[in-house]
């Protein structure tokens, strides 16, 4: 097997003088077998080098320049070659384009996205070789003499780490990848997590193992959920998976050459101090590793894991909707959503008939007692057919601590069609959905009718609160302060410093959790948070980190919202701080007061 860097940057190309050594063009590595067989792995701007000398091989043996192309995502740093790849252009050549399959466009689509008019001169439908596209999931398939299996990776878009299996010998490579738990990212042992101890478990006894290096552990903190690696992770990744060499890949476009090469010797050290005994090197453009032929490796055929590219492993990702729930609110917005993830809704109530048909995923309304459930229970009692069912239980309050283990995940009711998608592409893709809607408070309806008297909502800005959001902002040194009332299906701000906008969705609001309770709400890290990591107030324009809300409570013990501040970086409040904070809130909350009526 040999192995060739064609562009070994991460995130956008850096070409330049201080980028000579390592190169400055996104992913692209390029993988040989002894009989000839050409995997290419990511499409990123050093495919375009790649591309023109494949043309110009093909066109001195007389042979068409034809092989795979294997994406791992269709983030731009991993496409953006495409365009430019030569042998896609010309007539006779025979490639096969492979990708993560989502659950609404297909891989050709995704990629013709950025070959449009508007963007491009030429469409992907006037490509010249015969282009093939290929949908995956995980699993394992074969290429010619390469055994080639898939393996989802941590990232924020949908990605696929691939394993080619040849002569005997392998290589794995995973880009863009970050620790399941982010403690791990100083190092440590990564078998301790499930999701981390998969993927040790995926690079296990590799030849060679390409992977995203592109932070160190002291700048991952503030680099959390971005979806790349540290040095320290990866090298005791490869220690644990017993891995030959390791190269550090997806280098930081902020890094030129000099800090690459720091960076190499940072690894080796670490990886002497851990007892890691292979060797490890970054990659570079125009850098070969060739691997000796050995004896086959490969597992045989009764024990690979099922079809990345047909049935059934492609069903994996298809499925169908059925709503158990009375409320026409309810049935309409997740029928909503289900036709915006393009899943199908079968029943209007579980039936072995709607189940047995294929995977299902099935949101039922909790509140209307346990003999959904029981009927449910009944419906999926055989382990094949739990297998194949995801249980999105709804409920207006707080999910119980203790619950049928049926249940695989909670929707907080009232709730976004934009949550009801996420919470059902989550429930397909069998992942953890961390975005944790707020439940009702008990008192729900005398709160509102409080709210509602202060005669407060959908007014003009008023200096007697703005001052304090001011204030607050300079005192604690954060970008945004709120005075954030919680209506029915919104959180309406009387007072804002740092949001362009007027009102969220309550399901997307950290005030509706801050009512809840007594005191201070305090998130440090978002992105830490498994209630919230996955929230618009993470994700989103912004990218909030930290939250620290007071509960703004009137008299008759209503709390109808929250005086807040928020930073984009995470925090930590002492007891002085948080003190100010409360005294604040008690301002904004005399202010309320004298806007109720007089009894």
């Amino acid at each position: 097997m040999k192995i060739r860097f064609w562009g070994t940057r991460g995130s956008i190309a850096t070409p330049g003088p201080a980028t000579v050594r390592f190169g400055g063009n996104t992913s692209c590595v390029e993988v040989r077998s002894d009989a000839g067989a050409i995997a290419v792995l990511d499409c990123g701007t050093g495919a375009r080098l790649l591309g023109q000398a494949l043309v110009t091989e093909a066109a001195e043996g007389g042979e068409p320049a034809s092989g795979s192309l294997f994406i791992g995502h269709t983030h731009w740093d991993h496409i953006q070659g495409l365009p430019f790849f030569a042998p896609l252009f010309v007539p006779g050549n025979d490639w096969h384009i492979y990708g993560p399959r989502g659950l609404g466009q297909s891989l050709a689509d995704t990629l013709s996205g950025q070959m449009q008019h508007a963007y491009f001169p030429v469409s992907i439908d006037d490509l010249g070789a015969s282009v093939t596209f290929h949908d995956l999931v995980e699993g394992r398939f074969d290429v010619g003499d390469l055994a080639v299996r898939t393996h989802y990776l941590n990232h924020p878009a949908l990605t696929l780490g691939y394993r080619i299996e040849v002569d005997g010998v392998s290589v794995a490579y995973a880009s863009d990848h970050e620790p399941h738990d982010r403690a791990l990212a100083a190092g440590g042992d990564l078998c301790a997590n499930p999701g981390d101890a998969g993927h040790v478990e995926f690079l296990r006894g590799a030849d060679v193992v390409v992977h995203d290096t592109q932070y160190l552990a002291e700048e991952y903190a503030a680099k959390a959920g971005w979806g790349h690696s540290t040095l320290e992770y990866v090298v005791d990744a490869a220690r644990l998976a017993d891995v030959r060499e390791l190269v550090l890949f997806h280098h930081d476009p902020v890094r030129d050459d000099d800090a690459v090469e720091a960076m190499v010797r940072r690894a080796q050290a670490y990886a002497a101090a851990v007892g890691y005994a292979g060797s490890v090197v970054a990659a570079a453009e125009g850098m070969t590793i060739e691997v000796g032929r050995r004896v086959a490796t490969t597992a045989p055929p009764s024990e690979r894991p099922e079809s990345a590219t047909f049935s059934p492993a492609l069903e994996d990702l298809s499925a169908s909707v059925v709503v158990a729930a009375a409320d026409p609110a309810v049935q309409a917005t997740v029928v909503a959503a289900a036709d915006a993830e393009h899943l199908p809704v079968v029943e209007a109530s579980p039936t072995p008939e709607s189940t047995e048909a294929g995977n299902t995923v099935v949101v039922l309304d909790h509140d209307d007692g346990n003999d959904m459930i029981s009927a449910l229970r009944r419906t999926v009692g055989s382990s094949a057919l739990a297998a194949r069912t995801a249980v999105l239980a709804l409920t207006r309050g707080r999910p119980p601590a203790e619950a049928d283990a049926l249940i695989t995940d909670w929707l907080v009711w009232p709730a976004t069609l934009a949550h009801v998608r996420t919470k059902l592409r989550a429930a397909v893709l069998r992942r953890a959905c961390r975005w944790q809607a707020a439940p009702l408070p008990p008192d729900e309806e005398r709160r509102l009718r409080s709210l509602r008297a202060l005669d407060v909502l959908d007014t003009e800005p008023e200096e007697r609160f703005d001052r304090y959001t001011r204030q607050a902002c300079e005192v604690f040194d954060v970008p945004v302060a709120l005075v954030s009332m919680v209506d029915a299906d919104r959180q309406w701000f009387k007072s804002r410093q740092g949001v362009p906008h007027q009102e969220t969705p309550r399901d997307a609001s950290l005030c509706a959790h801050a009512i809840l309770g007594d005191d201070v709400f305090l998130v440090p890290d978002l992105l830490e948070d498994d209630r919230f990591a996955d929230s618009p107030a993470a994700t989103g324009p912004g990218r909030t980190r930290f939250y620290a809300g007071v509960p703004l409570v009137l008299s008759d013990g209503s709390r109808v919202g929250s005086f807040c501040v928020v930073d984009d970086r995470p925090r930590v409040l002492d007891e002085a701080q948080l003190d100010t904070l409360r005294a604040l809130a008690a301002l904004v909350q005399e202010e309320l007061e004298l806007s109720r009526p007089a009894s």
